[in-house]
Formats: C-alpha cells, sequence, structure tokens
C-alpha cells in the first residue's frame, strides 16, 4: 500500500529503502514489483532496498551496523550516505560496518540470520549466569566480575559487557538495596526473526540447533503457569533428589564442582563458534539457494557485525581471517585457526554440559552446541539405522557405501 501511494511521487532510478525486520520473500516480491512490473506497466525503473540494520538506540545515536541488500546502482547511490551513518570498526576504527549483501532480499536475509546468532548468543550466556549462580554460588556482584573479566580477553563483546552492568543494577523503585535483574520475570520476548530463521533452516535442511534451542527456550519460558505446576509436581522427584544433593547452594561456602569461571568462560567461547559456523553455514545455503552466491562475501558480512550491531565481537576478527584466506569456506569448523580455537575449548564445553545435567540445570543451547560438534566430527554417526527404519517401513531405498545406486530390501 506505502509503495502505491509513493509510485506517482517516483521518477526512474530512486531508491526505496526499508530498514525493517521483514520477512525476506516479501522484499524479494517487493524489488521485483519496483523494478521489473512498474518498468513494464509505466515505464518507471524503481531500486528497492531491504537493508537490515541492528544497534538498537545506542546504534541509532552512535551508528549501527547496515545490511542492505538490492542492486549494485541503488547500493552505489546510497554509499556515501550510508558509510558516513554506519559505526566504524577496525584496527583505526575507520571501517564502515556496511556491505552491499547481495541483490533483492539477500540484506534482509542476512540481517535475519544475524538475529538467529544473536538469540543463540544471548542464550549461551543467561545459561552461563545460571550456571555461576547454581553451581558456582556466585551472587549478582561475582557473576557481573565474572563477565567483565571474560570481557576483557577473547569474549570481549557488546552481550557480555552490557550483561555485567544488568546484573549489578541495584533497584531504583524498590525498598531494598536489591538487584533488579533478580526481580525481572522469567519469560522472554521474541519479535520473529529467530522463528524465521528456524523455520528457512529447516526448508533449506541446514542444522542451526543453537539458535533452535535458544527460540525454544523462549517459548518454554513463557509457560510460566506450567512451569510453576510442575516444579511443585516433581520437587520430590528420588532421581531429581540425587542432582538436588549435589549442588552448591549459594550461602555454602564449599563447593564439590570442578567448574570455575574460567572453565566455564572457554566453553562459552567454544560454543559462540559453534553458533556462528551454524548461522554462516545457512547464509551460504541461502546464496545457493536464492542466486546470490556471486554476490555474496561472508568475510564481509563479518566485518559489518564487528561494530554497531548487537553481536558485535572479537570473535568476528578470526571469523573474518577465515572466510578472507578460504571464502569457498562451507563451514567455519573447517578453518585451521578456529579449528585449533574449538579443540582447545571444547573439553571446556563437555565438563560444562556433564555438570549442568548431572545438577540438572536446564541448559538446551550449551547442550546442542557440543551435540553439533559432536555429530561434525563423527564420519559414521547413526544415520544409516535411520534409512534402514525408512527403507523397512516405506520402501524409500537407501544407499550403499560399496556400491553406487539406490537400493530396497527386505528387512523382515
Amino acid at each position: 500500500m506505502t509503495l502505491e501511494l509513493l509510485k506517482p511521487l517516483l521518477e526512474s532510478d530512486d531508491v526505496i529503502i526499508d530498514g525493517g525486520n521483514e520477512h525476506f520473500l516479501e522484499t524479494r516480491r517487493r524489488e521485483q514489483m519496483c523494478a521489473v512490473d512498474w518498468f513494464a506497466e509505466c515505464g518507471k525503473k524503481i531500486h528497492f532496498v531491504g537493508m537490515g540494520i541492528s544497534g538498537g538506540a545506542e546504534g541509532a545515536r552512535h551508528g549501527p551496523a547496515l545490511m542492505p541488500g538490492g542492486s549494485e546502482f541503488a547500493y552505489n547511490s546510497l554509499k556515501p550516505m550510508l558509510e558516513a551513518m554506519s559505526a566504524k570498526a577496525g584496527e583505526k576504527n575507520d571501517e564502515p560496518c556496511v556491505t552491499r549483501c547481495g541483490p533483492d532480499g539477500c540484506g534482509h536475509y542476512v540481517k535475519m540470520v544475524h538475529n538467529g546468532i544473536e538469540y543463540a548468543d544471548m542464550q549461551f550466556i543467561a545459561e552461563s549466569v545460571v550456571l555461576l549462580r547454581d553451581v558456582l554460588g556466585f551472587d549478582n556482584e561475582k557473576q557481573s566480575i565474572a563477565l567483565k573479566e571474560w570481557n576483557n580477553g577473547d569474549l570481549e563483546s557488546f552481550l557480555i559487557d552490557i550483561t555485567a552492568k544488568c546484573l549489578k543494577k541495584k533497584d531504583d523503585d524498590g525498598d531494598d538495596d536489591s538487584y533488579l535483574a533478580n526481580k525481572v520475570l522469567d519469560k522472554a520476548g521474541s519479535k520473529g526473526t529467530g522463528k524465521w530463521t528456524v523455520q528457512l533452516a529447516a526448508d533449506a535442511g541446514i542444522a542451526i540447533p543453537c539458535c533452535s534451542a535458544a527460540l525454544e527456550a523462549r517459548y518454554i519460558s513463557a509457560a510460566i503457569d506450567d512451569r510453576a505446576k510442575c516444579s511443585e509436581m516433581y520437587s520430590n522427584n528420588a532421581e531429581d533428589l540425587v542432582l538436588e544433593s549435589s549442588k552448591t547452594s549459594s550461602s555454602s561456602s564449599t563447593t564439590t564442582t570442578t567448574l570455575n569461571a574460567e572453565t566455564l568462560g572457554k566453553a562459552l567461547y567454544c560454543a559462540k563458534i559453534i553458533a556462528y559456523a551454524q548461522g554462516l553455514s545457512l547464509i551460504k545455503s541461502a546464496g545457493n539457494d536464492y542466486g546470490w552466491s556471486e554476490d555474496l562475501n561472508i568475510a564481509n558480512i563479518c566485518k559489518v557485525w564487528r561494530g554497531g550491531c548487537i553481536i558485535r565481537a572479537k570473535l568476528l576478527e578470526t571469523i573474518v581471517r577465515a572466510f578472507t584466506k578460504e571464502p569457498s569456506l562451507s563451514n567455519l569448523l573447517l578453518d585451521s585457526e578456529i579449528s585449533s580455537i574449538v579443540k582447545s575449548r571444547v573439553g571446556d564445553l563437555r565438563k560444562v554440559v556433564v555438570e549442568a545435567a548431572q545438577r540438572g540445570i536446564a541448559s538446551p543451547a550449551l547442550m546442542n552446541a557440543l551435540s553439533y560438534y559432536d555429530n561434525m566430527k563423527t564420519k559414521r554417526g547413526s544415520a544409516y539405522i535411520i534409512q534402514a527404519q525408512r527403507d523397512a517401513f516405506g520402501a524409500h531405498t537407501f544407499e550403499r557405501v560399496d556400491k553406487e545406486g539406490k537400493f530396497h530390501a527386505d528387512w523382515y
């Protein structure tokens, strides 16, 4: 409707920008309408740009990360303005956080995946804070200190930094000297981009279990009443009481855990790498599916994410190096530098996941990160059983490791 209202006011080669979180298929449709359908109808070729924007209120004031998609003409027309208004990153803090992601809906697709990674990142941090609280017995001040120490190292990121600040914030409206975060209802909202990411990944056949776990954790958090009833119903479960007896209360001066904040930080870093591997694989898959491959540059996209946006982090410099060295890299985990980091820290992630499971502490995103790693490094996993089952009950056929072709067997 808005485009139709604008139509009589536009001239050929004018540019329209949609800077919202729009579904990329809608952006593709509108780009087609403006550039092709209108040209056939009235001779006007209008350039429609779907531009992902990340940065929140701070980005609006000091410069966001910009992810435009559209024609090269449109991007070159907008480039001086976009580079001037964007956040800056790099060694000299002078590299604009903007790049042309690709044609039509590519910009909105990249922003959508950015948000999917953001979901996973936030969930990783939330789970880590709960582990600091319930396993190590850290109060809010100690939790905040631990995150600040993480932020001074490899884990340096916007989300770690603001979480540390949130944890130590006192309640200005309360009648006591309590922490505000402890009074926030345990119910997380979502705007839809995380759901789109999971849906489109499923359509593409790409595994993004960290984002899926983060999305589902938000859905579970919304079941406040049922969670309260389940908490009461299962509070005396004998199996869980064994776990409860091993927990360390926040008031205890001793602990039986082998975990510490450093181990937890290393596990978090490893999980974040795995989430990026999943998200970037989805973007590369979309490049092939929607004809964006010639324009899609993963290194440049990750450069944009270094400043202004919500997921900006020191880790992105390492990821940029990986895709600059090998632009055709099919999965981030296959980069040699990334591989060395993951190998050195996946043991920490495993310790954290085991501890969480033994203590009955829900850590779905961290657990799914480890499961993805274990699946990816397994040359022969469990899928041969699935395929045998499919052929046995539905004659879906199977391939063999020793012969070419499709086969069917009488299994029973």
